[in-house]
Formats: structure tokens, sequence, C-alpha cells
């Protein structure tokens, strides 16, 4: 009987409910700003996609260069993000043709892989080396790409050579009779 006595007595349950109701609450708080985190990552990261898909559309010289160009701009955003600490890595751009074999040969893109960490966790919580909850995203963007200046030549030597007209290929009178860029 003395034992149900002592089961009876209430003193501090709400203090016990607090505290698990405050557990509760602060696992949600968590969770959001996690899921907000990665949000904004990944929509920062579909951002610098774009802008590499852009300057490899319009950066000027061959198709390594513009490559090279695209993959310094893509660098200079994706360097902000990486010091941190939810994106742990990020690929190099792959440059892929949207159909290589078929008739839309200017379309092109760039495609990026990165990690993010699901659950952000505060440095107050972590002692040592905290687990890793991390996904991978892909991200792409793609853009008509113009053809450079010897894509253009190229294309002007075969037509001209297959309609048995005679030009020469690299001076000014060539030059004139382009238009625009010349494709």
């Amino acid at each position: 009987m003395k034992f149900f006595k002592h089961i009876q007595k209430k003193e501090g349950q709400s203090a016990v409910e607090f505290i698990l109701v405050c557990l509760v609450v602060f696992f949600f708080l968590l969770f959001f700003l996690s899921i907000s985190f990665v949000l904004i990552l990944s929509q920062y990261m579909d951002y610098a996609t774009f802008m590499a898909a852009r300057t490899y559309k319009a950066a000027h010289g061959d198709a390594q260069e513009q490559q090279q160009q695209a993959q310094t701009v893509f660098t200079s955003y994706t360097r902000l993000v990486l010091g941190s600490g939810l994106v742990k890595r990020v690929s190099p751009l792959q440059f892929i043709k949207v159909d290589p074999n078929g008739r839309d040969h200017q379309t092109e893109g760039v495609r990026a892989q990165y990690d993010l960490d699901l659950f952000y966790l505060p440095p107050l919580f972590i002692t040592g080396r905290a687990p890793t909850s991390g996904i991978t995203l892909t991200s792409e963007s793609f853009l008509g790409r113009d053809p450079n200046y010897d894509e253009c030549t190229s294309f002007f030597k075969r037509f001209t050579d297959r309609l048995g007209i005679q030009m020469q290929f690299g001076n000014a009178d060539y030059s004139a009779r382009m238009e625009d860029n010349g494709c």
C-alpha cells in the first residue's frame, strides 16, 4: 500500500511534460531549419549552373576554351558555399549535348552534382565527428550554344565546297559576307 501512495504523488510532472514538449518543438525547429538550408542551397546551385551554361553559350574561342570559362564561373560561385560546411562535394561540370546525332546539334548544357547535408546540427550538439546524413543532388541547365569562329569557318568551307564556290577563308572579304557571327 505504501508503494501506491508514492505513485499518486504528482510533484514534478509538469516539469517532465515541459521538457518533453520542448524536445519535440526543438526537433521540429531543427528539421525545418535543415529543410530551409537544403532548399536555399539547391536554388543557389541551380543559379550557379545556369550562370555556367550562360557563360558556355556566350564565351568566345573554341569549344575547349568555352568549357574552361564556364568551369571557372561555376567554381567562382560554388567556392562561396563549399566553405559553409553544408555543401560537402561539388563535381566538375559535365557538358552535355541534348541530341548529338539529331538535328538539334546546338542545344547544349551543363550538369553538376553536389552533396548536401540533409540535417543541420548546430555545433552545440556535435561531439567529435557527427554522422553524415547527406544527399546527392543534380542541377542541369540547357541553352542554345552559339557556334564559335572555328565551327563557323568549317561549316562554310564544307558548304562552299559542296556548292563548288571558291572562297578564301580567313580574309576580310569572307568576314564581310558573314552575317552577325557567321552562323
